[in-house]
């Protein structure tokens, strides 16, 4: 019967499943979807572009309802939790206010404050509250390969709370919105800092000399759908790219991005045109023209990605994404159209900004098994290709992923490199490198930086009773720039994609400067034994050969009532 109601749902008109709010990237969903595709599985998923809204994910979900049977114990139990949080059966939600028929006390039920569904509108208001205690061990760690910038040894716990309000209106227009406030309650208060989750957050990276303790981030995004395109207005993270583990191109090192985006999807095409705001970290300026005023200054810097992804067949994804940063100026037109290519637009400007483009491909040879390849050029003269020319800034990843058949675990391996200086730029004003690919003072792209590499291996694993974990051990080489320590003068080896000014020689050398290589592990184990109670661990562990070791580890508990 379910595998019946699966298939009736794939042949309704789009409109009549139609929920066009967002799911938000950090949703375990496209882990678990993306795990199911190296299956063999949901070959139709395309895990490279997300997040993508709700009906998207309910599309995926039926489509598995019609293979259930291919599916691991694990995969099945997870399928039927998926499909009450997406389908929201009205007596598989519990809510406060509303519509919601389940008990307080039936502990599968989907937790809400209020949720309303009629034929126009679907309404969910629901909130979360956190405990986290995290401990941090390092010296000093370097920029781009650890947790935090200067030295840091203590713990801390903080509370924090969320707020999230989802809606559609008649299967056109999706709003999505989520605030999560949160303080350090005891303990250091740069601890959060080392925290990857929140270490890009303002008022921790604005000074983390003096972190003030207190942190929110707010996601909010209004997209409008018709037919298969979309028109987005949001602050809330991107990933673009192929990859296991971390992307190249655009992935979840940096804050979140307020941009707008259109987009084009269809069975095999997927086309995104991205302009956003970027930010750098603001610093005080005198105004010498109005009597020496003292205020708090930062250039105006804007992103424009460029993506296609096609997927031809089954079991081969092809994608190319264009993509530059320009600065010092209001938004350009050439770059605001989304048929104008990126490099094309650059060169009519006068060749001011800083363009980069990937290359990537996913194919899946068989069932269980997929391997992945990235190709990022950020600048390249082919006529010096090969002789170490500063001018020639790129990286290359590759990837495998391969399935443990009827045990819901997946394994995978993944190589990476980064030449020197790659992600930066040169062009400078008030000691901010303002055409970088960066955000709030974090790179963009992979976050191992410039001059390094990373040999990562791992396995993720799907259990029942709403378990899941993943733990990776990889290693690291790592060329920072070195600081002379009597002067403080910084020597540009081109290990830090904030920095952009080039050698004098136009010369670079890979892995140049003060080299940091060693293994590390991480891990990450989450378990829900009743709806909204979940418990979670994080743990990295990285040692250096012949300096201190870093450790970082956050243990949390949060419930939804």
């Amino acid at each position: 019967m379910r595998r019946l109601v699966g298939l009736l749902s794939l042949l309704l008109p789009l409109g009549a499943i139609a929920q066009p709010e967002i799911v938000p990237a950090e949703h375990a969903v496209y882990d678990w979807m993306a795990d199911l595709r190296v299956a063999g599985t949901l070959p139709e998923y395309r895990h490279e572009t997300i997040p993508v809204d709700r009906a998207a994910v309910r599309r995926h979900l039926d489509s598995l309802t019609v293979r259930e049977d291919r599916l691991p114990a694990s995969g099945r139990f997870w399928l039927a939790e998926y499909r009450r949080e997406f389908f929201e059966p009205l007596d598989g939600v519990h809510s406060y206010v509303g519509d919601g028929e389940a008990r307080w006390q039936d502990a599968s039920a989907e937790r809400t404050l209020g949720y309303f569904r009629d034929d126009n509108w679907r309404v969910s208001i629901w909130g979360e509250g956190a405990i986290e205690h995290r401990g941090v061990g390092d010296a000093r760690t370097p920029g781009r390969v650890g947790f935090a910038p200067l030295v840091r040894t203590g713990t801390g716990r903080s509370r924090s709370a969320r707020l999230t309000f989802e809606a559609s209106y008649r299967n056109r227009v999706g709003l999505y919105t989520s605030t999560l406030s949160g303080t350090i309650t005891n303990g250091a208060r740069d601890v959060l800092a080392a925290d990857p989750a929140l270490a890009s957050i303002y008022y921790v990276t604005r000074d983390p000399s003096n972190i003030p303790g207190d942190f929110d981030r707010t996601s909010a995004s209004l997209r409008v759908v018709g037919g298969p395109f979309s028109a987005e207005i949001a602050n809330e993270r991107l990933r673009y790219g192929a990859s296991v583990d971390a992307s190249l191109v655009l992935g979840d090192h940096a804050d979140y991005l307020p941009f707008v985006r259109l987009g084009l999807r269809t069975r095999s095409v997927t086309v995104e045109a991205v302009h956003a705001a970027l930010s750098s970290p603001s610093q005080f300026v005198i105004d010498e023209t109005d009597g020496g005023d003292l205020f708090l200054d930062s250039p105006e810097r804007y992103l424009t990605v460029h993506r296609l992804e096609v997927q031809p067949t089954g079991w081969w994804t092809w994608a190319y994404t264009g993509m530059v940063v320009y600065g010092r100026r209001g938004p350009e037109i050439a770059y605001l159209n989304p048929l104008f290519p990126v490099k094309a637009a650059e060169h009519a400007l006068y060749d001011r900004d800083n363009t980069l483009f990937s290359l990537e491909t996913t194919v899946r040879p068989a069932r269980g098994v997929e391997a992945n390849a990235t190709w990022l050029v950020d600048d390249l003269a082919t006529a010096t290709l090969g002789d170490g020319d500063y001018g020639n800034k790129w990286a290359i990843q590759a990837g495998l992923k391969a399935t443990l058949p009827r045990t819901g675990a997946t394994l995978f391996g993944e190589y990476t490199r980064i030449e020197p200086y790659t992600y930066s730029h040169r062009f400078r004003e008030d000691g901010v490198y303002f055409n970088g690919y960066t955000h709030n003072g974090l790179g963009l792209g992979h976050p191992l930086g410039p001059n390094a590499d990373q040999w990562l291996a791992g396995v993720s694993v799907w259990l029942p009773f709403r378990a899941r974990a993943r733990l990776s051990g990889r290693y690291v080489r790592k060329g920072e720039n070195p600081i002379d320590p009597s002067t403080g003068v910084v020597t540009q080896v081109g290990g830090d994609e904030r920095y952009g000014e080039a050698p004098e020689d136009g010369q670079k050398t890979f892995l140049s400067g003060d080299l940091y290589r060693g293994a590390g592990l991480r891990g990450l184990v989450e378990v829900e034994p009743a709806r909204g109670v979940a418990l979670r661990l994080y743990a990295d562990r990285q040692w250096w050969q012949g300096r201190a070791a870093e450790t970082f580890l956050r243990v949390g508990l949060s419930v939804r009532p």
